[in-house]
């Protein structure tokens, strides 16, 4: 299997290496590479977000999946901030307005970065590299700390009573992920498009990630409970109930964000806000959006009425799996009808496929590797006595 994954990988490596170094056209390709970024980069710090949700909540349940989702967190650092590089040093000026070199005619025609004059000294290039990798390095830091102390508390020391620790530092781990991420939002969903904003795009875009994040946890979390400490799901259908119940709550919270979002574009009727959330919704990509809501609202919350669909192993994994493509179409509809009018599909694409697979192992590669390079990091902190 893992020779499997590092032959994904390669490919998708070399597959975006060549086609941007050869094609004389590649915005829609670092485009492509902005989208695998921040769906993974969201799923994956998801992880840790899982578990502090369920020690805030004492949630015995959670410890099932807890672990695991540490690890996914803490094990996608090196390739979080080695793919963020790549983009800042090869895509910002194709996917940035305000960093492309523009005539500025008040200094004799010579080039000038992005109309300087007209934008805000947020948008630099230094400032961009730096916002994002101190709200990056603050969140893994906290999360590093939040795993550390919760594997002091594992061990068991006498006399050493961490629990309100590490209640403190799950709140401060939520709040820097929170940072990160709308962070991330702004980057790379709003400044994208000149002149549009929104207050609520970023809660939106991290309430997605939480949803696909907890969505691909469990579908991980269970064949990785089975492979390694030999618990299987099938018959644990309190704790599939509970999933359901879960993922139940976040379908109803995601399409309430939604409908925040779009409701308060469409009755303030501003074109330059209105223009370009139209245009992900019509024409080529209507199909896209439609698929999004399937996925994403109507087949989740019709399966999720029925206990028994939340009490299958199968039927859960089919929906969890669902959820995690509605994302994908959704992080896919942020940022690439900024740059295509749909009429070519670059996901279809050799390299869009590659970048989509090269993602996904990068991400479970990081896993294995942190697996082997730490072997006394147990998956789960779960016992069969802890049921309630």
């Amino acid at each position: 299997m893992v020779w499997i994954l590092l032959a994904l990988l390669a490919n998708g490596i070399i597959s975006f290496a060549y086609t941007v170094s050869t094609a004389p056209e590649t915005t829609s390709l670092w485009a492509m590479l902005v989208t695998t970024f921040v769906f993974y980069l969201g799923i994956t710090q998801t992880g840790i977000i899982f578990s502090a949700f369920m020690r805030i909540a004492k949630s015995e349940w959670g410890k099932l999946f807890s672990r695991i989702g540490e690890i996914l967190t803490l094990s996608f650092i090196p390739v979080a901030f080695v793919t963020f590089i790549i983009i800042y040093l090869g895509g910002t000026d194709h996917l940035f307005y305000w960093a492309k070199p523009a005539l500025d005619a008040a200094h004799g025609g010579h080039e000038a970065t992005g109309a300087a004059h007209h934008i805000s000294p947020w948008l630099t290039k230094d400032l961009f590299l730096w916002r994002t990798i101190i709200s990056m390095a603050l969140f893994y830091f906290f999360s590093y700390l939040y795993f550390s102390n919760a594997r002091v508390e594992e061990k068991g020391h006498p006399g050493i009573n961490l629990e309100s620790r590490l209640n403190v530092l799950a709140g401060l781990v939520m709040f820097f992920y929170v940072m990160t991420n709308t962070n991330t939002a702004w980057d790379f969903g709003m400044m994208i498009i000149q002149h549009w904003e929104s207050t609520i795009f970023p809660a939106f875009y991290w309430v997605s990630n939480v949803f696909a994040g907890v969505a691909f946890l469990f579908i991980f979390g269970a064949w990785a409970l089975k492979k390694y400490v030999s618990i299987d799901l099938v018959n644990k259908k309190e704790t599939l109930d509970f999933m359901g119940i879960m993922l139940m709550g976040f379908t109803l919270l995601w399409v309430y964000m939604l409908w925040s979002q779009h409701i308060v574009i469409w009755y303030g009727d501003i074109p330059a806000l209105t223009a370009p959330v139209v245009k992900t919704m019509t024409g080529n990509y209507s199909w896209a959006f439609f698929i999004m809501l399937f996925a994403l609202f109507i087949i989740p919350f019709l399966a999720f009425l029925y206990r028994r669909i939340k009490t299958s192993l199968k039927a859960l994994t089919t929906v969890a799996f669902i959820i995690c493509v509605g994302v994908w179409i959704n992080r896919y509809l942020m940022v690439i009808p900024v740059f295509s009018d749909g009429s070519g599909y670059t996901f279809l694409s050799w390299t869009g496929i590659a970048l989509t697979l090269g993602g996904l192992s990068a991400m479970l590669i990081s896993f294995f590797a942190f697996l082997k390079l730490f072997p006394k990091v147990t998956i789960t902190t779960y016992s069969e006595k802890q049921d309630h």
